[in-house]
């Protein structure tokens, strides 16, 4: 069984792993070009169920601004009453999900990102304890994804492949689960997790195309 198979099975390694892997590492901006953005932060939701890790995504309604029908994570932009992003990332969970702030455990961040929409994205790492009696905002929310990290490192269901859009080349990451596809600011997101924290070859060889 591989390390990170390990882990996958035991909370308190894998949240300590996580913790040890962001504690003090120098962050990355990863943007397309030098322009005015608005701030956004987002949470990676990690939970165990049935014994095994698992992230929790969203798919947006056809009723939200931007990224309508899209797989992502819970948050959204930066609002000025926000003291920081790590504040606008639980609020917006607990927006669009009804997941407290106090329910979750910040681990760390990951990467910022500039969208081709010019909002930079700060990724905060939680956890929670699963079941959880989610209050999903049905105007912001169509469905929950609760997908099994284990199925998220398996190179088959992942696909990299390059878009033009505006003139602009962009690696595209996908990620196929049930049906659906997690893809686009999310898909990124998601490599760069899983190849800061697990260091799964196919997706770092994807990471390192960014550099």
């Amino acid at each position: 069984m591989s390390e990170y198979h390990e882990h996958l099975t035991d909370p308190d390694q894998l949240y300590l792993k996580i913790k040890n892997k962001l504690r003090n590492r120098e962050l990355r901006t990863f943007r397309y070009a030098d322009v005015p953005y608005k701030k956004a932060a987002v949470i990676i939701p990690l939970f165990f169920k049935n014994q095994e890790a698992h992230l929790l995504f969203t798919k947006r309604t056809d009723k939200v601004e931007h990224h309508k029908g899209q797989i992502s994570f819970p948050g959204g932009m930066h609002e000025s009453s926000d003291e920081h992003l790590e504040e606008t990332a639980l609020r917006e969970t607990w927006e669009e999900m009804g997941i407290r702030s106090e329910d979750l455990t910040i681990l760390g961040c990951t990467d910022n990102f500039l969208t081709n929409t010019n909002f930079m994205v700060t990724p905060y790492v939680a956890h929670f304890h699963y079941p959880y009696p989610y209050i999903i905002s049905t105007d912001e929310i169509a469905q929950v994804l609760e997908v099994p990290v284990r199925h998220l490192v398996d190179p088959d269901i992942f696909k990299l492949k390059r878009w033009k859009s505006d003139g602009i080349f962009w690696d595209v990451h996908f990620y196929e689960y049930n049906g659906e596809n997690i893809w686009g600011v999310t898909g990124f997101l998601l490599s760069n997790f899983l190849s800061i924290i697990f260091n799964i070859p196919h997706i770092n060889k994807s990471m390192n195309s960014l550099k």
